[in-house]
């Protein structure tokens, strides 16, 4: 069973994240949806060519505009997608989630050593049941390390207290040298807990030297690096939903060579 119920790799494009395009109030929640439901039917479209599934991870700034932008996204998709954004903005769609009955339709992003009494008394009184894990501290990088994370640290406790049901790990790359750790993390995570796992390559973009970004176009950077990432993850965060179609064609290549590997080396790269 792979996340939430799909099988191969789940793509997640970022929308109305911060900065974005499209969006001309970002606290008021004021964006031009032609060109949100373009982008939309955009990764639809990808996933439909490719047969991979994608969610969005819906990002706000705003506690206003948070309740705008879920009601865009649930009038538009059947699917799950992901709540994120600012702290305050989160809270208020998780009350909001409650109060219309979506609550079963979103993922909480995330549950992390930094969250406060008033989000997880939030999280509590609407009754998610779906949360990522973000798996990541400065002191605690190295794969062994973040397994205290999901343990001695308590994120796979707390999570269980919140009740949360069904969990995703996020293990968080930084930048490209990361990569190594992240893939060791995966393979960690995968051979000691059922959990789907898998992390956010758009992160890796921030971090590049100004040698590769002066040197290597968008393009090959951002599938390169997905490629990498994908190897080993259930999920993947790959960016802004404008790179569509840069993740969607790079992902359907490494499901293909998934396919072609032994069983013993599938059931490592592929959660059944």
């Amino acid at each position: 069973m792979g996340v939430i119920g799909f099988d191969r790799i789940v793509l997640i494009g970022s929308i109305f994240y911060s900065r974005h395009r499209i969006v001309e109030d970002p606290v008021k929640g004021i964006f031009d949806e032609n060109k949100a439901e373009q982008l939309i039917n955009l990764q639809e479209e990808m996933e439909d060519k490719f047969n991979i599934t994608g969610l969005l991870d819906v990002v706000s700034e705003g506690k206003e505009a948070i309740v705008k932008y879920m009601d865009f996204v649930a009038d538009r998709t059947d699917k799950p997608f992901i709540l994120d954004g600012y702290l305050e903005a989160r809270i208020a769609g998780l009350k909001y989630a409650s109060e219309v009955g979506l609550v079963d339709r979103i993922i909480y992003n995330s549950i992390n050593t930094m969250n406060t009494a008033d989000e997880i008394k939030a999280l509590k009184e609407a009754s998610v049941e779906s949360a990522i894990i973000f798996c990541y501290d400065p002191a605690y990088t190295t794969p062994f390390r973040r397994l205290i994370l999901l343990t001695e640290k308590g994120l796979l406790k707390r999570a269980e207290d919140i009740g949360i049901k069904n969990l995703l790990v996020d293990v968080v790359p930084t930048d490209i040298k990361s990569l190594g750790e992240v893939i060791e993390t995966l393979l960690l995570i995968k051979t000691t807990y059922n959990y789907p796992a898998g992390c956010g390559p758009a992160n890796v973009s921030y971090y590049l030297s100004d040698f590769l970004k002066e040197e290597i176009d968008t393009t090959t950077i951002v599938s390169s690096v997905n490629a990498v990432s994908h190897l080993f993850s259930d999920f993947l965060f790959y960016g802004p939903i404008e790179r569509a179609e840069i993740a969607f064609g790079s992902a359907y290549i490494v499901e293909e060579v998934k396919e072609g590997l032994s069983s013993e080396l599938h059931k490592l790269m592929v959660r059944t």
